[in-house]
């Protein structure tokens, strides 16, 4: 049998193996159904926002363009509700498996056709988080073949159609996170290397060309649309603090995970210090610039990562630069004699990396660490439910969308809960945890360092939401206002339970005339009690729960009777 064919099915293998892996682990993470109603609002005709209020100004909750237009085509092709989820997981394990079959593409061509087995290929294929990561609803596994794309016309520059179709891969890649743009501006220092070598402008011209034309336009409209030049999620997330320490932590602690990776990055760096071969002169491959072109993809990117802090999700901000890290083997290989290295370096990598070692801690959130598997959380039992976080919380948001589907609650959601939002159809939903859909919770300063992107909250912010947002509920059952107690506060809908930020009567009646069944505190037989036993009560005590009642109750309704007996007895 030809070498050819023993590598092709080789790779084929690795192929159907990281997309039945990554479609059997499938799973949608929470903050995907922040794209989904991006997505959603968009097809209905409502723009790109995430609530639905005229006075709002539109804010960019998302960090992955590219990827929530195809949401939105998903949708327009029928995609809809819970089938949305089903699309955009397929197209997650698809990417994860493009980027395999990639890998053993270059693979191949850099031996010229002598490569027996796609090292890199049989790795990626095999490294857990890139497959739990790929069908979770995000970006992730998109963003990992653009950037593996980018990488294979950077290493392999041959003419100006090339770099023209590079150019465009950048602006996807750009448009699909921000942080491509770091990719991008390292291609283009080779493009620009190339041109002055080959004395060749038209290289450079043809990839700068596509920004002009594409990106520039739409950085425009980003700017004019939302008011920023970023997404509101660079200033949720705190992007322009440098944290470090957390950074080097979360990198430390991918590496300890996957001890397999720790000496593969010894051999790109090696072969680009090492004087190049003879025959570099005839094959591009063996000399030092692609040695080179994987040490400036990976890198600054890893130094970028751990400069900003990392990621709260494991793994998710290392996984773009693993196949070109990994794709450093294969260009190694090329140059070793001995060709019974390539299986033995691709069978040892594969069982290294499947027996990850894995810390329990990884599946517990409120872990010290700042991080965590999101998906080993959200397939976790949900209390004596019988569910699974994720399934508890689809079920909680398709009973809100189907039971109250004109009532225009306002609400505010956390942690697990952007899920509850897309399903439950509310017109306004504050993310309250990071601030990624709101521009006052995302701008203010950070007080203490914490998790990353989920250091701000809405502590300080609390009048903001009742006040000018007007949120009736919150579905964070640690929310305390300092004001009404507790018990007052409680609502119990049938599916769970949450508590009032503020007491609308007539909203309360209509809630109550929709579900009988939902279970609250009727908030002016407490004032009524309370006036009735007003003239035993301390003048103090009257003073300073009257502003309770106030922030609670009567900034937000109009009883001027009840209000008009407190002011004459603090009178």
């Amino acid at each position: 049998m030809s070498r050819r064919y023993v590598f092709w099915a080789i790779a084929l293998l690795a192929v159907a193996a990281a997309f039945a892996q990554a479609w059997w682990l499938r799973w949608t993470c929470d903050d995907a159904y922040i794209s989904f109603r991006y997505a959603q609002h968009f097809v209905e005709g409502h723009g790109l926002v995430f609530n639905l209020d005229p006075l709002e100004a539109p804010v960019e909750g998302y960090t992955n363009f590219a990827w929530t237009m195809w949401l939105a085509l998903g949708m327009l092709l029928g995609f809809t509700g819970d089938a949305i989820a089903g699309w955009a997981s397929l197209w997650g394990a698809l990417c994860h498996g493009g980027t395999v079959m990639l890998l053993a593409s270059i693979a191949w061509r850099a031996s010229g056709g002598r490569a027996v087995v796609p090292i890199a290929a049989c790795a990626f294929a095999a490294v857990h988080h890139a497959a739990s990561l790929a069908p979770a609803g995000l970006e992730t596994a998109m963003f990992t073949l653009l950037v593996t794309v980018l990488l294979r016309f950077t290493l392999d520059l041959r003419c100006v159609q090339k770099a023209w179709l590079m150019g465009f891969v950048g602006v996807l890649l750009a448009m699909t996170r921000p942080d491509g743009g770091l990719f991008v501006a390292i291609a283009g220092l080779f493009v620009l290397s190339d041109s002055v070598r080959r004395r060749a402008p038209r290289l450079l011209v043809a990839y700068v060309v596509p920004f002009v034309v594409t990106f520039v336009p739409y950085l425009i409209w980003r700017r004019l649309y939302y008011g920023y030049w970023v997404p509101n999620t660079f200033f949720a997330k705190s992007a322009a603090d440098p944290y470090p320490s957390q950074g080097l932590l979360y990198v430390w602690e991918f590496l300890k995970c996957y001890y397999a990776l720790i000496p593969v990055v010894l051999l790109p760096l090696f072969y680009a210090i090492r004087k190049p071969d003879l025959l570099s002169s005839v094959s591009g491959w063996l000399g030092r610039r692609p040695h080179l072109v994987i040490l400036a993809f990976v890198l600054p990117y890893v130094a970028f990562v751990a400069w900003v802090g990392g990621d709260f999700m494991f793994a998710r901000f290392l996984v773009p630069v693993l196949p070109a890290l990994l794709l450093g083997l294969d260009l190694a290989a090329n140059r070793w004699r001995a060709v019974w290295l390539q299986p033995v370096l691709a069978a040892g990598l594969v069982v290294l990396l499947t027996l990850r070692a894995a810390p329990a801690w990884l599946a517990d959130y409120s872990n010290p660490y700042g991080f965590s598997d999101n998906r080993a959380i959200s397939v976790a039992p949900y209390h004596q439910t019988g569910m699974t976080i994720a399934e508890a919380m689809q079920h909680i948001g398709n009973y809100f969308g189907g039971k109250y589907p004109d009532l225009a609650m306002r609400v505010a959601i956390v942690g697990s809960q952007a899920n509850l939002a897309y399903r439950g159809g509310f017109p306004v939903a504050i993310e309250c945890s990071t601030g990624l859909t709101d521009a006052r919770i995302a701008h203010q300063s950070i007080v203490q360092r914490g998790q990353p992107g989920h250091e701000k909250g809405y502590a300080r912010l609390v009048e903001y939401l009742t006040h000018e947002r007007g949120v009736q509920v919150t579905f964070d059952l640690g929310y305390r206002a300092g004001d009404v107690t507790d018990a007052v506060r409680h609502i119990t809908f049938p599916v769970i339970p949450a508590k009032l930020m503020i007491y609308d009567r007539e909203f309360m009646a209509a809630l109550e005339e929709l579900d009988p069944n939902v279970k609250f505190t009727d908030f002016e037989q407490v004032l009524d009690a309370y006036l009735a036993d007003l003239e035993n009560k301390d003048r103090e005590i009257v003073e300073r729960d009257f502003v309770a009642f106030r922030n609670y109750y009567f900034d937000h309704n109009d009883d001027p009777g009840r209000r008009r007996r407190f002011e004459e007895y603090l009178r």
